[in-house]
């Protein structure tokens, strides 16, 4: 029997504890999520060298003013690529080395070629990884992949529309829990629901009321 207690065990830090002068997903993020003992959600890619790397968007302007897609680069390429002109992004391992089990992690999976390439590298991370962490995905095709060859590993459904919605029924006994937009709440389920993304205080005490707990961002309430 799986624990998944820990993912309703304290606050979930969107993307890790940033703000104006540290950017989402990178390590000073991170650790300020370890010293606030909070659980981590971050988001991970694939590149074409096999390199994991924590970032949210596919295309890498946002946050860097570059506009090439994360995974049409390698590692050191990517590398020269600087978040607001100071950061590097960070690969999954650095991030699991700053963690190294002090607080849990919350890994949304951005899967875009189906074919099994990027789950089999992140496994060679997690497998010896001694830390607790869950795996969520909007992406039905990495929850099939999981629940073939990893049905030890804690996985989620990421529900934002009317197709993630439609899924639910199909996917429920393959999945541990559910991570529900805030406007799709309430949302009836026997699973573990997590709703997403809360960033006001007057957010925090309307939703979390309707499910297990809340993927919060620069909300401290503990």
């Amino acid at each position: 029997m799986k624990n998944i207690d820990f993912l309703k065990s304290r606050l979930i830090a969107h993307r890790g504890v940033h703000n104006s002068e540290i950017p989402e997903n990178t390590l000073p993020a991170f650790y300020k999520c370890v010293d606030k003992n909070y659980i981590i959600e971050l988001d991970i890619h694939i590149l074409k060298d096999n390199t994991i790397v924590v970032y949210h968007d596919h295309n890498l302007s946002k946050l860097t003013g570059v506009s090439k897609v994360i995974e049409t680069l390698s590692y050191p390429q990517l590398s020269k690529i600087k978040v607001k002109d100071k950061y590097t992004i960070p690969t999954l391992k650095q991030v699991i080395h700053i963690v190294n089990g002090k607080v849990p992690m919350l890994i949304e999976i951005k899967d875009m070629n189906n074919n099994s390439k990027f789950e089999e590298e992140l496994v060679k991370i997690l497998d010896n990884y001694k830390g607790e962490f869950a795996i969520q995905s909007m992406n039905p095709f990495v929850i099939d992949w999981f629940y073939k060859n990893r049905k030890d590993y804690v996985i989620g459904l990421i529900i934002f529309n009317d197709l993630n919605y439609n899924l639910v029924k199909k996917y429920t006994k393959k999945i541990d829990f559910l991570s529900v937009y805030k406007k799709q709440l309430p949302f009836t389920s026997k699973k573990l629901i997590l709703g997403w993304t809360i960033r006001k205080m007057v957010e925090y005490e309307k939703y979390k009321s309707l499910c297990d707990n809340l993927i919060c961002e620069n909300i401290d309430i503990y």
